[in-house]
C-alpha cells in the first residue's frame, strides 16, 4: 500500500477508529482508566464522524452525502433529546427524582419544553437554504456551495438554538435546579474525577479539532495547526495575553453587577452564584484549578475560535460559546460569557488562537483562584 493510497483513505480510517472506540466502550471489558479515557472521546466522536462523512461526500461518492445528512439528523436529534432530558429533570417537583412518580408532573411546561426544542431544531435546518447561505456569505468567509460548510452551519445553528430552551422554559439554568443540586450533593464522588475528565476531554477536543480542520485529510498536520491558529507564541504575545486576562477580570468585576441589575430590571432570573460555585466545588484544589482552567481555555478556544471563527466570523461562534453555558448560567451570565467570547475572538483575530487560549486560561485561573481563596466574584 503506497503512502498516497493510505493518505487518501484517512477519512475511512478515522471512521473505523472511532467506531472501534464505541465498540470498546460499550462492549469490551476495560480497566477503569482506559474506560474513562475512551469514554471522554465519545463527546467529540459524533462530530468527527460527521466531518469525515462530509469530507467524503465532497471528495468521493455522492452516496456519502446521504450518510452525512442522516448522521447530522441523528446528531441534532441526540442533542435535542439530551437537552429535553435535562430540562425534564429540572422541571420535576422537588423530591420526585428517582421515585418514578411522573404522572403528575407532565405539565404544560413540559409540552412547551418539547415544542421549543423541536422548533429550535427545525430552525437550525435553515442552514440548508442556499439563499440563506448566500446572504451569510456576504459577511462571512465560508463557501455557500460547500457541502462541508453547509453541514457545519446547520450544526452550529443547532448548538446555538437548542441548549437555551430549558432556561427559557424552566426559568433557571437546569444545572442550578433543586433536582440537579440534589443529585450533586447526594453523590459524594460526583465530581471526584473532574481533573481526569478535564485532561482527557482536552486531549480529545484537540484531536477532534485537528481532524475536523482537515488534518491528514485535506491538509498536513502543520497546515491544520495553522488553520486553527495554533502557533508557538512569542514572549510579547504571552505578555499581552496575560495582561488582557487580568484586564478582563477587572473589567467584568464592574460589568457583571450591571448585567445582574439589568436582567433583574427586566424581570428575568439572575444566576445564583452560590449554586454555581457548588458546581465547581470538585475542582477547587490547586491542581484542579489548573487542569480546569487549561482544559476550558485551550479546549474552548481551539474548538470554537480556532476551528469556527475563520469560516463563520465572530458573532456565530460567540453565540455558540454562550449557548454552551446555558445549562449553568442565567441570562446575566450568558451575556457575560458572550461578551468575553467577543473579546477572545478579537484576540484570536488580531494575534492567534494560542494567544486567545492563554488569555482564556489565565482569566479562568484567576477567577477560580479567587473562588478558592474565598473571595466573592
Amino acid at each position: 500500500m503506497s503512502l498516497e493510497h493510505f493518505r487518501r483513505h484517512i477519512p475511512e480510517l478515522v471512521l473505523a477508529f472511532f467506531a472501534l472506540i464505541f465498540a470498546l466502550v460499550f462492549f469490551a471489558p476495560l480497566s477503569e482508566g482506559a474506560e474513562a479515557f475512551l469514554t471522554a472521546a465519545l463527546d467529540v466522536a459524533l462530530f468527527v464522524i460527521l466531518a469525515m462523512f462530509a469530507y467524503l461526500a465532497e471528495d468521493r461518492h455522492p452516496a456519502f452525502r446521504w450518510a452525512a445528512i442522516v448522521w447530522l439528523f441523528a446528531l441534532i436529534g441526540g442533542i435535542a433529546a439530551a437537552t429535553a432530558g435535562i430540562g425534564v429533570v429540572a422541571l420535576l417537583p422537588a423530591g420526585t427524582l428517582g421515585t418514578g412518580s411522573l404522572s403528575h408532573v407532565m405539565t404544560s411546561e413540559m409540552a412547551l419544553l418539547f415544542l421549543g426544542i423541536s422548533m429550535a431544531a427545525l430552525v437550525s435546518f435553515l442552514g440548508f437554504s442556499r439563499r440563506f447561505r448566500i446572504w451569510l456569505a456576504r459577511y462571512l468567509l465560508f463557501d455557500p456551495d460547500s457541502f462541508v460548510h453547509r453541514i457545519a452551519l446547520v450544526t452550529i445553528l443547532a448548538l446555538i438554538l437548542i441548549p437555551p430552551v430549558p432556561l427559557l422554559v424552566v426559568g433557571i439554568p437546569p444545572y442550578l435546579s433543586p433536582q440537579f443540586i440534589e443529585l450533586l450533593t447526594g453523590s459524594g464522588d460526583f465530581f471526584a474525577d473532574m481533573i481526569q475528565v478535564n485532561v482527557y476531554g482536552l486531549f480529545w477536543i484537540l484531536v477532534a479539532s485537528l481532524l475536523i480542520a482537515g488534518a491528514c485529510v485535506r491538509r498536513t498536520l502543520a497546515g491544520a495547526l495553522k488553520r486553527l491558529g495554533l502557533t508557538m507564541p512569542t514572549g510579547r504575545e504571552v505578555v499581552l495575553a496575560v495582561a488582557a486576562a487580568l484586564a478582563l477580570v477587572a473589567l467584568f468585576y464592574f460589568i457583571d453587577p450591571v448585567l445582574v441589575a439589568l436582567v433583574s430590571y427586566l424581570g428575568l432570573p439572575v444566576t445564583d452564584t452560590d449554586l454555581v460555585n457548588l458546581l465547581f466545588a470538585g475542582t477547587l484544589t490547586p491542581l484542579g484549578i489548573v487542569a480546569t482552567s487549561v482544559a476550558a481555555g485551550f479546549g474552548e478556544e481551539v474548538s470554537i475560535r480556532g476551528l469556527l471563527q475563520p469560516r463563520f466570523g465572530i458573532l456565530l461562534p460567540a453565540l455558540l460559546f454562550a449557548s454552551l453555558h446555558a445549562f449553568q448560567y442565567s441570562w446575566d451570565g450568558l451575556i457575560s460569557v458572550f461578551l468575553a467570547g467577543i473579546i477572545f475572538a478579537y484576540i484570536r483575530k488580531r494575534i492567534n488562537t494560542t494567544a486567545s487560549a492563554i488569555t482564556h486560561t489565565v482569566y479562568d485561573l484567576v477567577l477560580f483562584a479567587l473562588l478558592f481563596a474565598g473571595i466573592s466574584i
